[in-house]
């Protein structure tokens, strides 16, 4: 089903997309030519389309209920299957397509300087599958549809976005380069982790602390303002840098509790270490 479901994905957003840059050329009279454009974006959003799709499909038998890890109850019963994504994945995947058309813009912005009309898309898009996050957690509540899958497919989506949205807006010309740490964070993290790890140092666990979720929460507000042209430029270079540094801090923070510089709080992993 996963793979059914990535090729239709595929084959609609290859002739959507090419439609779409044609359309967005010809209103902007952008560099470069039409066809360059829409075999970049193509390729681009396909290739970031199949790596998603790719890593459900490896990830399916996490298509299961959560469950109460190290319980009695646990322990005697499998977790719950799901025979279907369901619709909350659904969502996720949906947003996890959108970012891939940011990441598309990305490789178009490459070819040279692009009208703003390619920035408003990817603050349009990039918004778009931001706004969509919180909605497929709710719904995954609502419909008691919650999924190990789901989870892991959330946080790949989350990071991934953080990472090419800004780098379309410095392409752009509508981010300063620095911004870029705000994407990296997360994967430096979880680098030096495996480092720690390899060399047998001690490693902690993360506290659970609401804060994570929030600060990545308002980078996901700010980064498609950002991206828009004309809106609130005088004010995004001190809105995007507290962002940064309060998002920054934060992960200096964890790596005192994974190093044990801070103590071991807690029991739990937080998202950002999965």
């Amino acid at each position: 089903m996963l793979e059914t479901g990535g090729a239709a994905a595929a084959a609609t957003l290859v002739v959507g997309g090419l439609l779409a840059v044609e359309w967005l050329w010809l209103v902007s009279r952008a560099a470069p030519s039409p066809e360059t454009a829409a075999a970049t974006w193509a390729a681009g959003t396909l290739l970031v389309v199949v790596g998603l799709c790719a890593y459900a499909y490896a990830n399916a038998d996490e298509n299961v209920a959560p469950g109460n890890a190290g319980t009695a109850e646990s322990a005697a019963e499998s977790p719950r299957a799901y025979d279907d994504l369901g619709v909350p994945t659904t969502v996720t995947l949906v947003r996890g397509f959108l970012v891939a058309g940011v990441a598309g813009i990305v490789g178009v912005a490459l070819h040279g300087s692009l009208s703003p009309s390619w920035a408003w898309a990817a603050a349009g898009g990039y918004g778009v599958a931001a706004a969509l996050d919180a909605l497929d957690g709710a719904l995954a509540r609502r419909l008691d549809r919650v999924s190990r899958l789901g989870a892991r497919l959330d946080t790949a989506v989350d990071a991934f976005g953080l990472l090419v949205a800004p780098l379309a807006g410095v392409l752009l010309g509508e981010l300063a380069w620095w911004y870029l740490s705000v994407g990296a964070a997360r994967y430096v993290f979880l680098v030096g982790r495996r480092l720690r790890e390899r060399a047998g140092r001690p490693t902690f666990d993360l506290p659970p602390r609401a804060s994570r979720r929030v600060l990545a929460g308002v980078q996901m507000v700010v980064v498609p303002l950002a991206l828009a042209p004309g809106v609130f430029d005088s004010w995004m270079p001190l809105v995007t840098g507290v962002a940064a540094a309060a998002l920054l801090v934060g992960f200096a923070r964890d790596w005192g509790y994974v190093s044990g510089r801070l103590g071991n709080e807690g029991d739990g992993d937080a998202p950002v270490a999965e």
